[in-house]
């Protein structure tokens, strides 16, 4: 896969977490949580928007789930 190829492909994951994402709920929620959420939202990193959430690894999960906002591998 190319450089252009792969900067496409997050673009395009980014763009598909934006648009799934339930906006009202995540505006709903504590900074810390909402901060996670954005930050996962903008770069795809799960592991480190956990640990910004202060969350375990199942209940940031179940957080994403709530807010829609998809996994994209």
């Amino acid at each position: 896969m190319s450089t252009d190829e792969m900067l496409e492909w997050e673009e395009e994951a980014r763009r598909l977490r934006r648009e799934k994402a339930d906006w009202n709920f995540i505006n709903s929620l504590p900074e810390r949580h909402r901060a996670a959420l954005k930050f996962y939202i903008e770069t795809g990193d799960l592991r480190l928007a956990q640990h910004l959430s202060g969350l375990d690894f199942e209940d940031f999960r179940e957080l994403l789930r709530k807010a829609k906002i998809p996994v994209v591998l």
